[in-house]
């Protein structure tokens, strides 16, 4: 109760978090009385079993409600969350409601971005888009909302959703077994070329990479299922995606596991380098492919926010400029100057 009241007292706290998670706690074991004098054997024996006091034994996961500032443990379960922007004022036991902001984040079931990204559109967004007709606003601060604010919080909603897609992608080089974790220069890996067996089983490794990027590689050549709802917006994050996707697999192959292999493959002359070069080229392809997309289709975001925020009428500007976009996509761009992708983006 001390912590709340700061929070409503000026210049004091600025927020509390609760988490409501699994921490570890040392399991407490009774420990047995020590036998006291007594009449008989028998008493002291049943005395010597009765507990009394505990010991703390290995740790225990178990649920707990706690304060914390956020910085000091790290958060996997449920928060609740309050904090006020301005300070300087005490709160009022009548409205404080207006100045104090709440929320639940589910880490564990929703996920952390997916929880952020949901209260900024589906909250703060919609606060802010259709404002309480009671309060005074000027006209400056609705115009900055609308023209700045609002489509700065979109563009952050969105790379929160690329970011959540990214980050449930897996890394297909790692496959849990580990081959050169005692290596460390290349004068080691390639005396290991010289093992059959042991380059056996790297060529088996790298089969296995090859098909699991071929996946990733199979998505820029499949039809994408569209809807009636999909708009510019949707094409924008798919090659966010996609460029954001292919610079983690890059990142992922100069790993000192992946590296180790393909050296102590290629000294051993295996004949699966080739088509792994087949397969690194193809990367490297779809990667210059996605940036550049994504770099053009990128440059309509500030025009396609009025499409989303604003009414028909005020949005005939913005459709101007998008299509003069359009039009210099398709002039310039190297991958998306097709006839499909382009009537694909009117569509949208």
């Amino acid at each position: 109760l001390d912590e709340i009241n700061l929070l409503f007292q000026p210049n004091m706290r600025s927020k509390l978090l609760w988490f409501y998670q699994e921490v570890d706690e040392p399991e407490v074991v009774a420990v047995p009385e020590a036998p006291k004098p007594g009449p008989s054997r028998a008493a002291a024996s049943n005395t010597s079993k009765t507990p009394q006091g505990a010991s703390p034994t290995g740790p225990v996961l178990k649920h707990k409600l706690f304060l914390t500032d956020g910085w000091t443990c790290e958060f996997k379960g449920i928060c609740i969350y309050m904090f006020r922007i301005n300070t300087t004022k005490q709160l009022p036991e009548e409205g404080f409601q207006k100045d104090l902001f709440c929320g639940v984040i589910d880490a564990n079931r929703i996920g952390l971005v997916a929880s952020i990204e949901r209260i900024v559109e589906y909250v703060f967004m919609q606060a802010l888009a259709y404002p309480n007709p009671e309060t005074e606003d000027d006209d400056v601060g609705c115009s900055l909302i609308k023209g700045q604010l609002l489509p700065g919080l979109r563009s952050f909603c969105s790379a929160l959703r690329v970011c959540e897609q990214v980050c449930e992608h897996i890394n297909v080089f790692d496959d849990g077994k580990p081959m050169f974790v005692k290596i460390d220069n290349m004068v080691e890996v390639k005396d290991l070329a010289k093992n059959k067996d042991f380059c056996g089983e790297l060529e088996e490794k790298v089969v296995e990479w090859i098909k699991g990027i071929i996946k990733v590689l199979m998505e820029s050549e499949q039809l994408r299922k569209e809807n009636d709802t999909s708009g510019p917006q949707d094409e924008l994050e798919y090659w966010k995606r996609r460029a954001a996707q292919f610079s983690q697999l890059l990142a992922h192959m100069q790993d000192k596991e992946v590296q180790f292999t393909l050296h102590c493959l290629i000294a051993s002359g295996s004949k699966i380098i080739r088509y792994w070069k087949d397969t690194d080229r193809k990367i490297t392809f779809c990667y210059n492919e996605a940036r550049d997309n994504s770099k053009f289709i990128q440059a309509m975001e500030t025009c396609c926010h009025s499409l989303y925020l604003d009414d028909p009428v005020n949005m005939k500007e913005s459709i101007l400029s998008l299509l003069q976009t359009v039009r210099l996509i398709y002039s310039v761009s190297k991958f998306y100057n097709t006839s499909e992708r382009t009537s694909s983006l009117m569509v949208k």
